[in-house]
């Protein structure tokens, strides 16, 4: 008995220690959990990063005359408290803000190719949208092979619906809704050029596949084929389940919020790391907790600005350790509490029986 009492002692003064010991960080680690949906990962990595890293990547943007990315960095290291050397503040200040040859050529990349690759060029592909050419084509397009039985792009279908809807706001709300087309428009264009996510893709594809309804999508595809593009907003209210067009325009209303913070080099960067809706959602709001320093934050960091699975093992073993010292405290007081209750129980008798001698017969 004395053994167990002995050994129960020891592993309570264990945990105790242990949990001491460690437990400091175990709010820390509920405030990762807590915001990790709010983008604070991106800024908890960032904190490791050490500051020679800084001046690396921004050397190396230089040198392949990335000037956005040398920008994004410098304001990066800034944000974080980052001293970088004058030498390269100065070759960045000396940078022209606005590179007019490359303007022009992405732009005309964009009218030969329907590619994309800086503002000039993204400029060519939302205007071209906002003429609802290409949404109403795509709607025909899709819409005629799902009433043919023929194989159905129903992210194509959907974000098309979702765009001219768009567009109808942007003019009617005078341009108050051109960062939500924007970033409808980007989705399209990646999916086009074969770059879209395919578990985002799949994602919204099934969500929608589930949602079709062939009366209006028959009636959509109808109306398309004879030109009376007037007469399309009533089906297209009803062609898919209001679920799935919330959905497609949360993705967009994302997507536009990256763009706005950082221009398409953000939403491209933000496509090469997102697996899901939620994973551009949390992008969107890491974009703007860093803004400028957005696109050097997803240079330096990839995939590790929304994944958890790497530092889930410290987070873990820190609320673990906060368990365990509160289990070793419970376990302290519990033999504290038994310890008094015996001892003022000795006493008592004690008391009891003393007076009970005191007593004369």
């Amino acid at each position: 008995m004395r053994l167990l009492r002995g050994l129960t002692r020891r592993i309570g003064l264990t945990l105790f220690v242990a949990g001491l010991v460690l437990s400091p960080n175990t709010i820390d680690a509920l405030k990762v959990l807590k915001l990790a949906g709010e983008g604070a990962i991106a800024e908890y990595r960032l904190r490791a990063i050490p500051p020679e890293t800084y001046a690396r990547e921004i050397e190396a943007a230089l040198e392949a005359h990335d000037d956005d990315l040398a920008r994004s960095l410098v304001a990066l290291a800034e944000d974080q408290g980052v001293v970088v050397p004058a030498a390269l503040l100065t070759r960045v200040a000396e940078v022209p803000p606005v590179d007019l040859v490359a303007a022009l050529g992405e732009g005309w990349n964009c009218v030969v190719n329907g590619d994309f690759e800086s503002e000039a060029g993204f400029a060519c592909v939302v205007a071209v949208d906002l003429t609802s050419v290409g949404d109403v084509r795509d709607l025909i397009a899709q819409g005629g092979n799902y009433v043919t039985g023929q194989p159905v792009d129903y992210f194509a279908l959907g974000i098309s619906t979702v765009g001219l809807t768009l567009t109808a706001a942007t003019i009617g709300t005078g341009g108050g809704m051109l960062p939500v087309r924007v970033g409808a428009s980007f989705l399209k264009a990646l999916k086009k050029a074969g770059k879209a996510p395919p578990r985002l893709v799949a994602e919204l594809g099934t969500m929608l596949t589930r949602s079709i309804n062939p009366r209006a999508l028959d009636e959509v595809v109808a109306l398309g084929r004879v030109g009376k593009l007037g007469d399309l907003h009533r089906p297209l209210g009803h062609l898919f389940e209001p679920r799935a067009v919330a959905a497609l325009g949360d993705l967009a209303t994302d997507m536009g919020r990256i763009g706005a913070v950082g221009g398409v080099r953000a939403m491209k960067a933000s496509v090469g790391v997102a697996d899901s809706a939620r994973d551009v959602r949390v992008l969107a709001r890491t974009a703007e907790r860093l803004e400028d320093g957005f696109l050097g934050a997803m240079k330096v960091l990839g995939k590790g600005a929304i994944r958890l699975a790497d530092i889930m093992w410290r987070v873990g073993g820190w609320i673990i350790a906060g368990a365990l010292w509160a289990l070793g405290m419970a376990w302290f007081a519990l033999r504290g509490a038994s310890a008094t209750a015996r001892l003022g129980g000795r006493m008592l008798s004690s008391a009891l029986r003393r007076r009970h001698n005191a007593v004369p017969a």
